[in-house]
Order: structure tokens, then sequence, then C-alpha cells
């Protein structure tokens, strides 16, 4: 499945890499502090996005 960060990396059929951050993720970077840093540990734990899970690490 390859590393974490990997993970946010999506290939299309032609072999162009692409970059997936969920826009909560954004979101929360550009708050910053605690609410920044739950929600960016929380993504690094997924297999797979869960926007739920990273709006609810954002809520603390």
């Amino acid at each position: 499945m390859g590393t974490k960060a990997e993970r946010l990396v999506q290939r299309d059929r032609w072999g162009i890499s692409w970059q997936i951050t969920p826009r909560v993720l954004t979101d929360a970077m550009a708050a910053g502090g605690n609410e920044a840093k739950r929600a960016f540990d929380a993504t690094m734990t997924m297999k797979k996005i869960d926007v739920a899970a990273i709006e609810a690490a954002r809520r603390g």
C-alpha cells in the first residue's frame, strides 16, 4: 500500500501522479495550532481518507 504520505498521492491511467488533499485538512492547517496538529495526526493514521474523522479530530 505504500507509506502514509504516498496514500495521499494517486496515479491516473496515464501514469500522472496527483496529490489528494481533502479541503477539511487544508482548512485545519490554515487554522493552525492544536487544531492543525490533531487533523494532521488523524490523517497520517488513515489507510483511506475519512473526512468525518478529520473533522472530528479538528474539533478535538
